[in-house]
Formats: structure tokens, C-alpha cells, sequence
């Protein structure tokens, strides 16, 4: 007869590995019904532990995984302040983080928080397969644990600022449209624009592939392109910055012959006076953390919608001229 193995006892407790481990090492985190569960198929199926594998189990690994796409740019501020948080939450529980490239996962993780959700994303369905708690920065599996801020109302606002400047010419850099965060901020810009009764023209719709570098290149295409704009709403800070200097060199006046809106509230915001979306990316990094600890501890998924809000500063005035720039015929 074959000995049965910590897989066999997961998957008849539908729990994950890790879970099954917490409870025999007598770890916390773990609520009270689901040690039961596991302790009961542990004694139904006569579970023993490998001496040498429960000496291991005893050191345990207590690692998170912190799983990036392959679009997220892990050199990013945004990137730095959001595992800032997620560090300080799950250290503090005892665990440290390891970064997962791309697509491939470890399977021996305590639990694993997911960045940069895009659409289709397989990663979320492998973790489900793998019974390895997880939780989301960004939505996928609306049934799974997931944090997120209101990237299309933030959006919305910034455009409801400008048009309420007089602005109706109204340009916006995106990023990826395979990004979540992309797709619902480009979302809002097309409410906004509705919402003040004004044309949408796919021709000031820009990829600045959420850096400095490609904004600076979307709009200076843009310039030479001679499209009609009077005002630009970014996705980003960092894009919102690298439109600014575009539109420096080419002699234009921010805001006074362009206002521009970026969305995030990076400290370079600030110092740039830039009127800007701001999303509280520390307390999301806090919320997956312990939403991901609740998983881990057999909680059932829960999910955040972090509010954002519109800090006006002076990237932005109202319309005073005529645009610049017009679009070719």
C-alpha cells in the first residue's frame, strides 16, 4: 500500500500545502474550522509525515511570493512603494518575499501576491489549481481576493477637471490595453468625455508605454503630427512628466498652452506640481498583504475598492487660446 502524501491530505481538505503544514507544526494563522478540517482528513487517511520532511517543515520557509507580469517595470516608484508595503505587513507576520519571474511560480510558497493583473492573465487559474493562496493588486476572478483602486473614476475626474477648464480638445497617454489599470482609466476618459458632451477622437488617444520615455515620444509625435490639443490626461505621473518635457521642448507653456493631468500622486508629482489622480499605493500594498493573510489562514476571498482623489495643482488652468496644434486634413 502506497503512503499517502501531504498532496493527497490538500487536496481532500481543499487546502493548499502550506496550510496543511501550519496546522501540523502547530503554526498560527490558520482559524479554528479549517485546523479541524485538516486534522480530521489527516487522521482519516492515516497521515504520517516524513521524519526528515517535518524537520524541514519545522524550520519552514515562511515565504511570500510576490509575482510580477512581465509588463510591470520593477524598477518603477510605483513598484517600490507598493512592496514597501507588502514587506513591512508580511514581515511583521513573520514571513519574507521573493520575487517570482513572469509567469513561473514556485510551488512550495506559503502564498503568493499577485501584480499586474491584465486581462486573460493565466496566472490566478494556476494558483487555483495549485491550491496556493493568493490575492490580487488589480481584478481578475472577481471570486478571488483582490484589491484595487477606482482607476476609472479617478480618470473620470481628472477629465471632469479639465473640461470644467474649458478644455474639449483632450488628449490621453495609456499604457498596455492588455493592462487592467490601462483598460479601466482609458474607460474613464471616454466617460469624461461623454459626460461633457464631446467627440471622442481616436486620433488623441496615445500609447506612452507608462514611462517618461514613451510619453515623450507619443507627444512629440503627436506635435509634428500637428493634431489640435489644449489639455492631456496621462495614466501615469511618469507619463504625465515625460509629456511635460515634450511639450517644454517644443516651446509650449504648461499650463498655459497645455494643461496636463497625470494619475498616482508619485512623490515626483509633488515636486513637479503636477494636478494628478491620487491612489493610496502604500495602504492597497497593507490591504493585499492582509487579504492574502486572511486566504492563508482559510478565510473565504474578499475583495477592496480603494477610492481616489483629484489633487489640484498647477499643471492645469483654464482655456485661454485657441490650440496650437491642428489636426491634418
Amino acid at each position: 500500500m502506497s503512503k499517502v502524501t501531504i498532496q493527497e491530505v490538500a487536496r481532500n481538505a481543499g487546502v493548499s500545502k502550506g496550510t496543511i503544514s501550519r496546522v501540523l507544526n502547530g503554526r498560527d494563522g490558520v482559524n479554528p474550522d479549517t485546523r479541524s478540517l485538516v486534522l480530521g482528513v489527516v487522521e482519516r487517511l492515516g497521515y504520517v509525515p516524513d521524519p526528515g520532511a517535518r524537520q524541514l517543515a519545522r524550520r519552514g520557509r515562511h515565504v511570500i511570493g510576490l509575482a510580477l507580469d512581465s509588463d510591470e517595470r520593477r524598477g518603477s516608484t510605483y513598484y517600490g512603494i507598493l512592496r514597501d508595503a507588502l514587506e513591512e505587513r508580511l514581515s511583521s507576520e513573520g514571513y519574507s518575499t521573493q520575487i517570482q519571474r513572469e509567469n513561473q511560480l514556485a510551488t512550495d510558497l506559503d502564498g503568493v501576491i499577485l501584480l499586474g493583473v491584465h486581462l486573460d492573465d493565466p496566472r490566478p487559474t494556476l494558483l487555483e489549481q495549485q491550491r496556493t493562496p493568493f490575492a490580487m493588486v488589480g481584478r481578475s476572478l472577481e471570486r478571488q481576493s483582490w484589491v484595487d483602486v477606482d482607476n476609472h473614476g479617478g480618470l473620470l475626474a481628472a477629465v471632469k477637471h479639465l473640461t470644467n477648464l474649458g478644455h474639449k480638445q483632450i488628449a490621453h497617454l495609456t499604457g498596455a490595453h492588455t493592462g487592467q489599470a490601462s483598460v479601466q482609466r482609458l474607460e474613464g476618459y471616454r466617460a469624461g468625455m461623454q459626460s461633457a458632451g464631446l467627440e471622442l477622437n481616436k486620433q488623441l488617444i496615445w500609447d506612452g508605454d507608462f514611462s517618461e520615455l514613451g510619453a515623450y515620444r507619443a507627444v512629440r509625435r503627436a506635435l509634428d503630427a500637428n493634431l489640435s490639443f489644449t489639455a492631456i490626461a496621462a495614466s501615469s505621473d511618469e507619463m504625465a512628466i515625460g509629456a511635460i518635457a515634450a511639450l517644454e521642448d517644443a516651446g509650449q507653456r504648461v499650463p498655459w498652452d497645455v494643461s496636463v493631468t497625470g494619475f498616482d500622486d508619485l512623490p515626483m508629482a509633488a515636486k513637479a506640481n503636477l494636478t494628478t489622480v491620487r491612489q493610496p499605493i502604500f495602504d492597497v500594498g497593507i490591504r493585499a498583504a492582509e487579504l492574502l493573510l486572511e486566504r492563508m489562514s482559510g478565510k473565504p476571498a474578499s475583495s477592496a475598492l480603494v477610492a481616489t482623489t483629484l489633487l489640484v495643482r498647477h499643471s492645469t488652468a483654464a482655456l485661454l487660446n485657441e490650440p496650437l496644434f491642428k489636426v491634418k486634413t
